[in-house]
């Protein structure tokens, strides 16, 4: 039996993402991500009309007689969300922190998988893989993923994309749609392993973050904790300057970061905390439908 608090929270998730959930299952979500391709289906004799492409000649010389080799398409997909649980991801300047948008998105996410039946999984990392759940079907397997979502604990407190992303590229035998979630910025030295990762799986960024972050009020002096580091500091916010520095610091980050994604052709997703997490996700998903309209 579920605590009564997990379900309402759960409840809670599924009627704030209701309309991203029921968006995703009525095509949009079939339409832009793919099936692992073909899958071989058996060997059958040749009738008039086959593709002569499809002749296994092999098995033809064998037997004497013609053979064509037969393919169904795979469409079950597989969803992993790595998320971020560093101590910077429970900053939040309003209603809610960066941690629990990212929980959100990944629970609608989750959610979306379970409506469609395919296999859903989480990655939960700092600067290493804290848990890892394997992508499967069902739901309570579901109800567990948004448990884990919403009540684990971390044991560390940094920030290391390459953990999640040397796991998932060694660990997931098969291709799958990657969402790795994070407000971390600097992603300029993992380009190799995010280039592995595009290669074998269907990886999607989603960067979370808080409107603060980029614009300080002038509320006087503040003291800032770094959050991963534990590092204090006094800061003036009524120096305008100073603050005006932070914001254009901030923006370069976020261009290098939005750089770096385009470099290596990768989708983002900007999530900002206190938000609706279905708009930016509908947002991506037109995106790429108008894209593979383009293509055809």
């Amino acid at each position: 039996m579920l605590p009564k608090e997990l379900l309402k929270e759960v409840r809670r998730i599924e009627i704030k993402t209701g309309h991203l959930v029921d968006s995703l299952y009525s095509g949009g979500y079939r339409s832009v991500f793919k099936g692992r391709g073909i899958e071989f289906a058996g060997i059958r004799e040749y009738y008039r009309g086959d593709e002569y492409r499809s002749i296994d000649w092999k098995v033809s010389a064998r037997t004497g007689k013609f053979h064509v080799r037969e393919h169904i398409e795979e469409r079950e997909l597989q969803l992993v969300v790595a998320l971020d649980l560093s101590a910077s991801m429970a900053f939040g300047s309003g209603s809610r922190e960066k941690r629990e948008s990212a929980v959100e998105f990944a629970a609608a996410m989750s959610l979306a998988a379970e409506r469609n039946n395919d296999r859903a999984g989480v990655c939960l990392f700092t600067d290493r893989v804290e848990k890892f759940i394997q992508p499967a079907k069902g739901r309570t397997h579901v109800l567990r993923l948004i448990r884990e979502l919403l009540y684990f604990m971390p044991q560390h407190r940094k920030t290391d994309l390459r953990a999640p992303l040397d796991f998932l590229n060694s660990s997931l035998s098969r291709r799958s749609i990657v969402f790795l979630v994070t407000d971390g910025l600097t992603i300029q030295p993992l380009e190799r392993e995010l280039r592995i990762a595009a290669a074998k799986h269907d990886l999607i960024m989603v960067l979370v973050r808080d409107p603060r972050e980029n614009l300080l009020p002038d509320v006087g002096l503040i003291e800032i904790e770094d959050p991963e580091t534990g590092a204090e500091m006094m800061f003036d916010t009524s120096d305008r300057a100073a603050v005006a520095k932070l914001a254009r610091r901030q923006s370069q980050l976020d261009e290098e970061f939005m750089k770096t994604c385009r470099k290596l052709g990768l989708d983002v997703i900007r999530l900002t905390a206190g938000e609706s997490v279905v708009k930016p996700v509908c947002r991506l998903f037109s995106e790429r439908e108008k894209k593979m309209a383009m293509q055809r």
